[in-house]
């Protein structure tokens, strides 16, 4: 009958998985005595390279650190364009860095359009060069001046000058530069940064043959806006870090902010710092550099809009696929307890 066939249905089924969980404990039971064998054959080898692998391992992180410790401390590799810029009593106060070549100047010039002072552009709307030099001819002279005791609102000024600069052929030729950044401690935009609240250049120069001094103001924008809110370390506005970390930028651009200062028709310059690592010396700074914070962020702001509109569309279609599956037939004229619907299907 059928309640027996059943029964006998079931009765196999717990057969069959128990054989099932046999078989199971035997496989896993000859992988696990394989694996072992295998273990126990190789073990000595295995250990051997470990250790080997171990060794090299730590030699080379040995390598490494003393190769970074070097690059700070002047013995063996050292960046051509590493400068630590002591103050009168030979202390230093700042560490400057330019892994990717030396400074470099482009030389611009401003116009008028309409009532706003602009850079020259050609008809793809890019600034025009008229001419580049690099600082790569002469050691510069380094000095630093401190005012403050180390606390928060303690100012580094910098000053890094070259003198005695040639250069044959050229349309744009530089005899000497000074280049001055002041450092502020702890402010202004927040407290626990450093930020640099002033630059500036004096370029003593020769354009097409006519001596052509300049003294420009390059303190970057400390944000987005003159809001506290607005402020920014990132490329384009300030130059700032957290205390005991260092400023890198592949490439830190300098330039006039306010043109009107500069006026039309004038000449101005575009400093360069390649590969840039910049970090003032603090009370508790050891050797060398600290902890990279870099002026490109990790998710720039493009990045964030893009994200953010992506998901706001992908919930607006999850919210109308849902409202579409939700819908329901009408089941205002079905009557349970009446007859069925009855469709004849002959004509």
């Amino acid at each position: 009958d059928v309640c027996s066939f059943r029964s006998k249905l079931i009765l196999l089924d717990s057969l069959l998985q128990e054989k099932m969980k046999d078989l199971l404990r035997g496989t896993l039971l000859c992988f696990v005595l394989i694996n072992g064998l295998k273990a126990e054959s190789l073990g000595d080898g295995l250990a051997e390279g470990q250790l080997k692998a171990g060794l090299a391992e730590g030699q080379l992180k040995a390598k490494a650190d003393i190769a970074q410790d070097n690059s700070a401390t002047g013995e063996g590799f050292v960046y051509p364009y590493f400068f630590e810029i002591k103050d009168a009593s030979n202390v230093i106060r700042a560490r400057l860095n330019l892994t990717k070549g030396p400074f470099l100047l482009d030389l611009v010039k401003t116009t008028t359009t309409g009532n706003k002072v602009v850079y020259v552009k050609n008809e793809k709307k890019q600034i025009i060069l008229f001419g580049n030099s690099s600082f790569d001819q002469t050691d510069p002279t380094t000095s630093a001046v401190v005012t403050g005791n180390g606390a928060n609102g303690t100012t580094i000024d910098i000053t890094i000058a070259y003198d005695g600069m040639v250069a044959a052929n050229s349309t744009f030729i530089v005899q000497s530069a000074e280049i001055k950044l002041s450092i502020e401690l702890g402010g202004p935009t927040r407290m626990d940064y450093w930020n640099i609240t002033a630059a500036s250049i004096e370029v003593n120069s020769t354009v097409n043959s006519t001596a052509t001094n300049l003294s420009l103001d390059l303190t970057p924008k400390f944000g987005y806006s003159s809001r506290t809110a607005d402020f920014a370390c990132t490329t384009g506005f300030g130059i700032c870090a957290p205390l005991g970390l260092c400023w890198s930028c592949d490439d830190q651009v300098m330039k006039p902010n306010n043109l009107t200062a500069v006026g039309t028709g004038k000449l101005a310059v575009f400093l360069h710092f390649p590969g840039m690592v910049l970090q003032p010396v603090t009370g508790n700074t050891t050797t060398g550099f600290g902890y990279n914070w870099d002026c490109d962020p990790l998710i720039p702001i493009s990045l964030w809009v893009s994200l953010l509109v992506t998901l706001m569309l992908a919930s607006i279609l999850f919210w109308a696929l849902y409202m579409l599956s939700a819908l329901q037939t009408p089941n205002k004229f079905d009557d349970p307890k009446g007859p069925s619907i009855h469709v004849p299907q002959a004509e």
